[in-house]
């Protein structure tokens, strides 16, 4: 590949990650440590672990063995940061173009620093030597440059990955879309013996690893208020004990607004701001600060009728609990013209609002 933009590594994963719900056909994916019985947060890469015996043998539209494998950890980097269905395929998609899904220990004459299973340069831009040779770690860096890619769902999926790649031929990827398609349905429907749901890999779930189901307390001392409604509260109160994040810019919720007629949830006590950027930040969430944020939104719409989840609105976009189908936000989220108004803070690009019900 071509020289390209830098994203550096700042996404956590944790060694026994958590399950993530995509709508439709998707599958629950989970990644496996290869240690023992301790469940530690660990950085991305390393320790994280594909039983391969757990794999389809193949060949899946050409693909098998180590070729899939790679695609597994591609998928499951994807998921970990909240993508679609879309977007994973084109991450398949992409590393079929530029590896034949092998860990490649060489570049060719455009770039012969290229590494890895998206020959990713050595410019700084994608890590270490060590980052582009491991799957997870690459992919995860080629999503987030992914993620940065402006109205990429109304874009041919080759076009996407060669926004991110800069290939010289930027209809290079299109002739690998059916296979990463067939690779993908292949993976999705893996179910493994005495396992529920569907894996692309089994694992141990942590215990108190985010992704849970909700622990509902009354107890939300930062953000308390006499005028803040229980269900308010319990929801603040279960993404701090599922998450433990230190929002940026802090969390509001209740709030009199005098200039709101009729009231809307804060001055009702029923909505809180999740502030995921600050001024110095532009009013704009770094690329791991956006991915917590979509970790936390799709654990919010899973868990939306215990936590009596009204609606949730971010970066220009809503989803809410009446209107719209249950999967993870990229595949069920809706622009909305109201949150387009050129203010960051009025489009919620700067931050998760989430509204309840009593």
């Amino acid at each position: 590949m071509s020289d390209s933009k830098g994203f550096g590594l700042g996404f956590i994963a944790m060694g026994c990650a958590p399950l993530l719900m995509f709508a439709g056909s998707l599958m629950f994916l989970v990644l496996m440590t290869s240690s023992s019985d301790s469940c530690v947060p660990t950085q991305v890469g390393g320790s994280v672990v594909i039983d391969i015996d757990s794999l389809p043998e193949g060949p899946i539209a050409g693909y098998h063995g180590e070729q899939l494998l790679n695609a597994a950890y591609i998928i499951n980097a994807g998921a970990a940061l909240g993508l679609s269905e879309r977007d994973l395929t084109i991450g398949v998609m992409t590393a079929m173009g530029e590896s034949s899904l092998r860990i490649l220990d060489h570049g060719d004459d455009a770039g012969p620093d290229s590494r890895g299973l998206f020959q990713q340069r050595a410019n700084g831009a994608w890590g270490s030597y060590e980052d582009r040779m491991d799957p997870t770690i690459s992919a995860t860096n080629f999503f987030k440059a992914l993620m940065e890619v402006e109205g990429r769902d109304d874009m041919k999926r080759s076009l996407v990955a060669h926004t991110v790649q800069r290939n010289a031929d930027p209809w290079h990827y299109a002739p690998y879309g059916n296979a990463a398609d067939e690779v993908f349905s292949a993976l999705a429907g893996i179910e493994l013996p005495g396992v529920p749901g569907n894996y692309v890999a089994g694992s141990e779930v942590c215990a108190n690893a985010p992704g849970g189901a909700p622990q509902l307390n009354g107890e939300c001392g930062p953000v308390a208020h006499a005028n803040l409604q229980a269900s308010t509260c319990q929801g603040y109160a279960a993404i701090s004990a599922e998450f433990n994040i230190d929002w940026p810019g802090g969390v509001g919720c209740y709030a009199p607004r005098p200039w709101e007629d009729p009231p809307l949830d804060h001055p009702k006590g029923l909505a809180c701001d999740y502030m995921v950027a600050t001024a110095d930040t532009g009013k704009v969430p770094t690329p791991e600060m956006h991915a917590q944020a979509v970790q936390v939104i799709n654990w919010l719409i899973q868990h939306h009728e215990v936590l009596k989840v009204k609606y949730i609105i971010y970066d220009h976009h809503i989803w809410e609990a009446d209107e719209n189908e249950v999967g993870s936000w990229e595949s069920v989220k809706r622009f909305s013209e109201s949150f387009n108004t050129g203010n960051l803070t009025l489009d919620h690009v700067d931050h998760i609002h989430v509204s309840h019900y009593l």
